[in-house]
C-alpha cells in the first residue's frame, strides 16, 4: 500500500487486524474495536476500507459457517498463497495454516481440470484436535 492515501480511519481498522492477526474479526468487533478508541467510523466505511484492503491484499476475506457475515484477517508480507482455512465443525474455530503440499494440489487442479483456486478463499471442514478427543 506504499504510496497510497491512507485515512485516520483506515489506519485504524488496519491496526485492528494486525492486532487480531492470528485470528480472524468480524465488522461487529472491528466497530466495538474503534468505538473504544473513540474513532467515530459508520458501518458502511468500514465495509469499504475493507474490501479496498482485500483489492489491495492485505486482507483475506473467509466466510465462518458459524458466523453471521463476513470475517476478516491481515495478511502479513510473509504469507505465502499455499495457504487455506480449517474450521472446526464442532468449536467454531478457525485456524490459518500454511502447507508447501497445497502448491502440488493448486497446481495439479489447474492443470489437469483447467480451474485456479482462490487459496485465501479455501477453506476444509474438521474436527481439531482438541474437539476430536
Amino acid at each position: 500500500m506504499a504510496g497510497k492515501y491512507k485515512t485516520k480511519q483506515q489506519t485504524a481498522i488496519l491496526d485492528c487486524l494486525k492486532m487480531h492477526e492470528k485470528d480472524y474479526v468480524t465488522v461487529v468487533e472491528i466497530e466495538k474495536y474503534l468505538k473504544n478508541k473513540n474513532c467515530s467510523v459508520g458501518t458502511t466505511t468500514i465495509y469499504r476500507h475493507l474490501e479496498k484492503l482485500e483489492q489491495d491484499g492485505v486482507v483475506a476475506r473467509i466466510n465462518v459457517e458459524k458466523q453471521q457475515g463476513a470475517c476478516y484477517q491481515y495478511i502479513t508480507k510473509d504469507d505465502s498463497d499455499d495457504c487455506f482455512y480449517i474450521e472446526c465443525e464442532k468449536c467454531g474455530q478457525v485456524t490459518r495454516m500454511e502447507c508447501h503440499h497445497l502448491a502440488q494440489l493448486y497446481s495439479h487442479v489447474n492443470a489437469d481440470h483447467h480451474f485456479s483456486i482462490n487459496p485465501k478463499k479455501t477453506v476444509f471442514y474438521g474436527k481439531c484436535e482438541k474437539c476430536a478427543r
